[in-house]
C-alpha cells in the first residue's frame, strides 16, 4: 500500500507538507493534486530522483520535465538570462496556469538537454508550499505511464503506479480540462509552445500595454 495523506490543496495543513518535503529530501517521489490532474513531484535539483521519476513513467529521457516554483525569488534563482519581459509575465500571471519556458542555471536535474526548463507558480497553495519548503522548484509532471491516460484521484494514481510513489497527497478529485499555456521567453519575442488556459491574446497583451523598462 503507498502511504495516503488527506490535505486541502488551497490550504495544506504543515502536517502533510512537512512529510511530504522529508520524502523529496531522499529523492522520493510524492503525488500532488494540481489544478487539472494529479501530478509526480520530486526535487528538481536530484539527478538521482529526476531518473526514478523517468523510470516509474517510462518517460522518454529528452523529455525534460516541467517545474513548479514558489514564486519569482525561485524563478530567478533558477533561472539566468531572463529579460523584462519573462517577469513581466510571471508578476502578470503568476500564481496560475502559464508555463514559462527559461534558460536554467548549470546543474538543474530537470531541465532539458539545451538548458531550458518549463516553469510555473502553480495556482494551487500545495504546489508552492513544497517548492518553497524545500527550497527548491518540483517536477509537475503527470501522474501516469507515459502514454496512459491522467490521473484525476489519489486511487487512481495508486493503481496505475502503485508503490513507485513513496507518498499520495490526497486532495480529492481533479477537474481535469485544459493545461497550463507555454511560452517560450528565451527570445526577444515570445513564442506560443502549447494554447491553455491563459489565452495568448492575453499574453501579448500584457506585453503590449506595459512600459519598456520594469520598475
Amino acid at each position: 500500500m503507498v502511504t495516503t495523506l488527506a490535505v486541502d490543496p488551497r490550504e495544506p495543513g504543515s502536517g502533510a507538507i512537512d512529510a511530504a518535503i522529508r520524502v523529496l529530501q531522499k529523492e522520493g517521489i510524492v503525488a500532488i493534486p494540481t489544478e487539472t490532474f494529479y501530478g509526480l513531484a520530486v526535487d528538481a535539483r536530484s539527478r538521482a530522483a529526476c531518473e526514478r521519476l523517468y523510470a516509474l513513467k517510462g518517460r522518454p529521457a529528452e523529455k525534460a520535465f516541467p517545474c513548479i516554483v514558489s514564486g519569482i525569488p525561485q524563478l530567478e534563482a533558477l533561472a539566468q538570462h531572463l529579460d523584462d519581459s519573462a517577469l513581466l509575465l510571471a508578476r502578470t500571471f503568476w500564481p496560475g496556469p502559464l508555463t514559462l519556458i527559461v534558460e536554467a542555471r548549470p546543474g538543474l536535474a530537470a531541465s532539458s538537454a539545451d538548458g531550458s526548463i518549463a516553469v510555473r507558480a502553480s495556482g494551487l497553495r500545495l504546489a508552492r508550499d513544497l517548492a518553497e519548503g524545500l527550497g527548491a522548484p518540483v517536477t509537475a509532471t503527470s501522474a501516469n505511464r507515459s502514454g496512459s491516460s491522467a490521473a484525476t484521484s489519489a486511487a487512481e494514481v495508486a493503481s496505475a503506479l502503485g508503490p513507485g510513489v513513496d507518498l499520495i497527497l490526497d486532495g480529492g478529485p481533479c477537474p481535469g480540462g485544459l493545461p497550463s499555456t507555454i511560452v517560450d521567453v528565451r527570445r526577444s519575442e515570445p513564442q506560443l509552445v502549447r494554447a491553455g488556459r491563459v489565452p495568448f491574446e492575453e499574453v501579448q497583451r500584457a506585453l503590449t500595454c506595459a512600459p519598456r523598462k520594469l520598475e
